[in-house]
């Protein structure tokens, strides 16, 4: 499985010389945002650019944040998203094109919780998460949890009283924005929480230090981290895909691509027919294969719809 942070990447020139390489479709397409997503839209592109020589694609993952700004701007043609848009920001699209992005969802995905694999901790409510990364404790928890043994009586002498190392991703990200709201309620996140511009490396960091604990994408999760589940002690919820597509682990999510389409227009061919490639049989089946879930039949069906 394929995981790399890509600041710009740019296909083209690849392939062109693949049996069943089609070269009516030609043109560059620019997707930016989420980091999260950066792997699966990098495959989608490279694929797409396989059967279709003349497409050429730059992007572009500096987190979630920078897709509104980027299509309000008309300096891409694609969105990618690992949370939606928020009101503001759909209210300054509106305000500059007069109707709202369009929005398609692309694939499931969740936020891992993660320790170290030494660390005999199993699972961990959403509470618990909060009273570790913020000090406004707004999901409930009557104190902070400042040493590993206050949560987990059977941790050794020495990392029991350790301090969780508390690691995640930085506030450009969607999935910074998404921990914020859901596992601590809206509050703020304390300073001495180590913030990265990557999932991958709040993964590495993890896994380099038993006192560590972390978020990030699920597709990210590797043998290194042990993720836990979410939940109390008789209801903990791990993040495996029947639980993610369900909904029922509390960090479920889904990625969105958003596009600037004028209402009653269809979108230029290109970006049409890799949307298109992104919602069919083979585009959902790399979405599987990135770490993700793709999504269920009904759902593809609806989101072709967005796009006729």
């Amino acid at each position: 499985m394929r995981r790399a942070f890509a600041a710009l990447l740019v296909i083209a020139g690849l392939h062109t010389g693949m049996a069943g390489a089609d070269d009516r479709l030609s043109g560059s397409l620019t997707s930016v945002g989420s980091d999260t997503a950066s792997a699966l839209v990098t495959r989608w592109a490279d694929t797409f650019h396989a059967r279709h020589p003349k497409a050429r694609f730059q992007i572009q993952t500096p987190g979630s944040a920078s897709a509104p700004n980027a299509l309000i701007e008309g300096a891409a043609d694609l969105g990618s998203m690992s949370r939606p848009m928020s009101t503001a920001e759909e209210t300054r699209f509106h305000a500059r094109y007069g109707y709202a992005p369009t929005r398609l969802v692309v694939a499931h995905d969740a936020i891992a919780v993660f320790v170290h694999p030494d660390n005999p901790l199993q699972r961990i409510t959403l509470a618990e998460l909060d009273a570790i990364y913020s000090d406004t404790r707004r999901c409930g928890a009557p104190r902070a949890i400042r040493r590993w043994r206050d949560l987990e009586p059977d941790a050794d002498a020495t990392l029991g009283a350790a301090e969780p190392l508390a690691t995640g991703r930085n506030n450009s990200s969607g999935t910074w924005e998404m921990f914020r709201e859901s596992a601590l309620c809206g509050g703020d996140f304390r300073a001495e929480v180590i913030a990265w511009p990557g999932n991958g490396a709040v993964v590495a960091t993890v896994a380099t230090n038993r006192e560590a604990i972390g978020y990030a994408g699920l597709g990210y999760v590797n043998g290194l981290v042990k993720p836990l589940a979410i939940g109390p002690a008789d209801a903990g919820v791990v993040p495996d895909p029947a639980s993610v597509t369900q909904g029922r682990y509390p960090l479920s999510r889904v990625l969105y691509i958003y596009v600037n389409r004028p209402p009653g227009r269809a979108l230029a061919e290109l970006p049409q027919a890799f949307l298109a490639y992104v919602l069919s049989d083979e585009g959902q089946a790399l979405v599987r294969q990135e770490g993700f879930l793709p999504l269920e039949p009904d759902e593809r069906v609806a989101q072709r719809a967005l796009l006729e």
